[in-house]
């Protein structure tokens, strides 16, 4: 048995992408017969039918505990065979958070991705796995501050520079800030809940915002909300639009077009919604 999906990515330490299309309370396993799928309660199979690339560089993974042996998907292999059921945007939060590897002993690079998908030329996700690529020439430090960041490009904002450094001569520090437009003087933190538990990290975060206010820069705070719903994303995108002395245009720029393919895909699933409830008022079987 070959772990996949969600479970692979518990194995390997790697945070969990948003994939409301397949149930994170089942085991998720690999199926590569398109002949014979197997059947066992509380599994997932998800499938994968291109197993040359399953050699060298992206072998299994084998964890042994004692005289068990738990094997599972390379994470950039999880990655592709998980794409099917990921939006646009989690496709990219989720190689983001390969290729950080904050807990992950596996190394990942955009090189490996760019590799894997010219090696594996049919596969279901295939194109969004292609068009995350270009997004990750920098990596964030976490998926919500990766999430953070394509909330902005998604409303027609430019990127801005990811972990940037400047000296804050108040405290005699060189600090790293998630996000900043620099010449505009514009500095975006997220703040979770971690660092609230930590309190000498909640202390020096604020101490390091303060010092950066008083220095002429606006410093936005984002939070878990202002990126978990369509409605926090528009307001945060405007917050980071009036601190640019600007609007948002409600629509990506050229190169982040991509990142509307996740909207025209919830609008295809309303249209069948309304569609099935219609049929079903009428008293026919959809």
């Amino acid at each position: 048995m070959v772990y996949t999906g969600l479970t692979a990515l518990a194995l390997c330490r790697i945070e969990l992408p948003w994939c409301p299309a397949i149930r994170s309370d089942t085991v998720h396993v690999l199926y590569d017969d398109r002949g014979q799928r197997p059947t066992r309660n509380g599994t997932q199979y998800l499938p994968w039918h291109c197993n040359g690339i399953r050699q060298g560089q992206l072998s299994d993974i084998r964890y042994t505990y004692g005289d068990t042996t738990i094997i599972c998907t390379h994470p950039l292999l999880t990655w592709a065979i998980l794409s099917r059921h990921l939006s646009q945007t989690e496709t990219i939060v989720l190689l983001d958070s390969l290729i950080r590897g904050t807990a992950c002993r596996l190394p990942v690079t955009v090189r490996d991705a760019t590799a894997l998908i010219s090696q594996t030329p049919a596969f279901a996700g295939r194109q969004r796995c292609l068009a995350a690529l270009p997004f990750l020439d920098t990596v964030s430090d976490s998926p919500m501050e990766a999430r953070a960041l394509l909330a902005i490009l998604r409303y027609g904002l430019g990127k801005p520079q990811l972990q940037w450094r400047i000296y804050i001569p108040e405290l005699d520090w060189t600090a790293t800030v998630d996000m900043a437009y620099p010449e505009q003087r514009v500095i975006i933190e997220y703040d979770g809940d971690a660092h609230r538990v930590d309190k000498r990290q909640y202390r020096w975060d604020e101490r390091k915002r303060q010092a950066l206010r008083a220095m002429g820069f606006i410093v936005i705070v984002v939070f878990a909300d202002d990126v978990l719903t369509a409605e926090g994303r528009t307001a945060f995108a405007k917050k980071v639009a009036s601190a640019l002395g600007t609007t948002i245009s409600g629509r990506p720029l050229p190169q982040y077009r991509v990142l509307l393919d996740d909207d025209r895909r919830e609008m295809h699933r309303d249209r069948q919604r309304r569609y099935r409830l219609r049929q079903r008022a009428q008293g026919r079987n959809v």
